[in-house]
């Protein structure tokens, strides 16, 4: 099956994997035409929205801004986040859930309106990450460079935040694939991605505005509801690769690399802050623990569970704190030694 999906991906995309440069590891390939293509495109698809926000932001310095342009903000930062949590994230990375080919569309495109990468990139690459969190492989850390280098921790942050977008390094999707290549809905994603931006950028804010503010309205709310908007979610999904692996708690410390857990991030990223939690368990669809830990997507999955769109959601195993403030599961048994020391 991996085989067959990189020649598909090769033959659909019209370029090779292969490279000449010494990888850092099995799954990472260095340089190449692979590498050439991802700087292209992520040069594009970053720089129409960093010149953009900086449009929106001088209009509205400039210009009178209401209710039409930041009403097309937030209803687009909730489409995305959800589409980039339940759809890149829990569904086509993880498979926390099952669903139908209608909503594997639906979430997918939801996903891709962020505009960050396509459903397949997306999930292959955060695969690559959870594989080999904070260790050389991994596509992200803070405290190594694409080729598995150590680096400062200024350094480091850029690269996690940014700079790993414009490496050469790039996931080998014949190893973190598997799966994604038998779906038609995740190839047809991939191949349609330039339509989603201009959909997700242009389209979308252009005709919220007309309907609801008139042809006065439409440049504006292309800048903010579409350009802006994206930016923002773009900087917040980025903070849970940079920040939420530096800063913040750890109920868990074994098999996680160094994810931390941040309230702020899971309000923003309606429940993706939790993400220690998430390291520990990738496939729960719920990335809360504890009854405080608030994961919006988690209730909009239970929601859609009740309606019967999605089934065999995965749920986060229980935890409960020993006599000695550690973490543990509840139906795990305490050896006797260990349940005298902590009695």
């Amino acid at each position: 099956m991996a085989r067959n999906f990189r020649d598909k991906y090769q033959q659909e995309n019209g370029i090779s994997q292969e490279s000449d440069e010494p990888r850092p590891h099995p799954g990472v390939i260095v340089g190449g035409e692979a590498g050439r293509e991802k700087r292209r495109e992520y040069a594009i698809v970053f720089g129409s929205k960093i010149f953009g926000s900086i449009a929106a932001v001088w209009w509205m310095f400039t210009y009178d801004t209401g209710w039409v342009e930041w009403s097309a903000f937030i209803a687009g930062y909730i489409i995305l986040m959800l589409g980039i949590v339940l759809g890149f994230h829990r569904y086509f990375s993880h498979k926390s859930f099952e669903t139908s080919k209608p909503m594997q569309y639906i979430l997918g495109a939801m996903a891709q309106m962020s505009i960050q990468s396509s459903v397949l990139r997306w999930a292959t690459d955060h695969r690559r990450h959870h594989a080999h969190a904070d260790e050389i492989g991994d596509v992200h850390s803070p405290w190594l460079d694409g080729r598995g280098r150590k680096t400062s921790r200024l350094k480091g942050m850029f690269h996690s935040h940014f700079g790993w977008f414009m490496d050469d390094c790039v996931t080998d999707t014949s190893i973190y694939g598997k799966g994604l290549a038998d779906n038609d809905v995740v190839l047809w994603l991939h191949k349609t991605r330039w339509y989603w931006l201009v959909f997700s950028l242009i389209i979308f804010p252009g005709i919220w505005g007309l309907a609801f503010g008139g042809w006065d309205h439409v440049v504006s709310t292309i800048l903010i509801g579409g350009y802006f908007r994206t930016f923002v979610v773009l900087q917040i999904t980025l903070g849970i690769s940079s920040y939420a692996h530096v800063v913040g708690s750890q109920r868990h410390t074994k098999g996680v690399g160094t994810a931390r857990n941040s309230f702020i991030f899971s309000l923003l990223t309606f429940g993706e802050g939790w993400h220690n939690n998430h390291h520990k368990h990738p496939r729960a669809s719920f990335q809360g623990m504890a009854w405080w830990e608030i994961d919006i997507a988690g209730y909009v999955l239970l929601l859609l569970e009740k309606m019967g769109l999605v089934w065999n959601v995965t749920r986060q195993p229980k935890y409960i704190k020993s006599e000695s403030g550690e973490w543990i599961l509840a139906n795990r048994k305490i050896a006797p030694k260990r349940a005298e020391a902590e009695a």
